[in-house]
Order: C-alpha cells, then structure tokens, then sequence
C-alpha cells in the first residue's frame, strides 16, 4: 500500500491540483468582519439589557464602553487588510482612544461619503437594537410581575 504523494494537509478539502488563493483569505477576512460587526450589535443589546436591573453601575459602563471599542477597532484593522491599506500602529492606538468619531473618520476616508452614510445606517441600527433590547427586557419583567412600578418606593425621593 503506497501513500498518494499529493497529499495536503494545509487543505484537506482541495484537489491535489487546487492551492488556496487570495479569495479564500479574503472570505476568512469577510466572515472576521461579519463576526465583529454581530458581536458590536450583540454587546450593545447586552448593555442595555444589563442596564435594566443596574441602570447606575459605573462599572459595567466602562467595561461595555471599553469592549465597544476595542471590537470597533478591530473591524477597522480587519477592513484595512481587506482593503489592503496600511493602518498605522500610532493610528490604530488613536482609533481606540477615539473610538466612535475616528471610527466614522475612518469609514469617510476609505467609503467617502457612502462612508457617511454607512456611518448612519450603523448609528441608528444599533440605537433600535439597544432599545429594542432594553425595553423587551423591562416589559418581560414587568408583565410577569417581578416588579411593581405603581409601588411608591420606586417614586420617593
């Protein structure tokens, strides 16, 4: 019994006359950008579910507000590679520490104005997802009873 010589085992799934191209990075770098865009929306329904039961932790605002950006700058890094463009290390530190005005710089400078408008479709998807998350979580509690909001402890101050 002999063993095939065009064995590969970088693409188990490619005929021995088949090498990986450029497309099938590009498709890996497409489902990055799918999985952080999901993750951005999905921490921001989290947050504001979150904000539900803890509407004054300081803590949790930090956090969310951390994690937001670091994702956000990592989809700018990722769509860099996709677009190959250089992202600067100095720039991608700035793109952190200014997250949601240098994300929108970012989406003008490679979009131009669809980038604008790219911008503003995300701005007010993610405002319904927040919002939806936030109030479908404060009807639920509230319809099963687990908080009274005609009690007068929640009104004296």
């Amino acid at each position: 019994m002999t063993i095939s010589e065009n064995h590969s085992d970088a693409e188990p799934y490619a005929t021995p006359s088949e090498s990986p191209t450029f497309a099938d990075g590009d498709r890996k770098w497409g489902s990055m950008q799918t999985l952080l865009i999901l993750s951005l929306y999905a921490l921001l329904a989290f947050a504001a579910a979150f904000s539900v039961f803890h509407y004054d932790n300081v803590t949790a605002y930090y956090v969310s507000s951390i994690v937001f950006a670091i994702l956000a700058t990592s989809w700018a890094i990722n769509d860099s590679r996709l677009r190959e463009r250089t992202f600067h290390p100095v720039l991608r530190m700035l793109h952190l520490l200014f997250c949601p005005i240098s994300l929108v710089i970012y989406l003008v400078c490679t979009r131009g104005f669809r980038g604008l408008g790219l911008a503003a479709l995300h701005s007010v998807a993610m405002i319904v997802v927040a919002n939806a998350a936030f109030y479908f979580v404060f009807y639920a509690i509230y319809f099963t009873g687990y908080w009274d909001l005609f009690d007068p402890i929640y009104f004296d101050r």
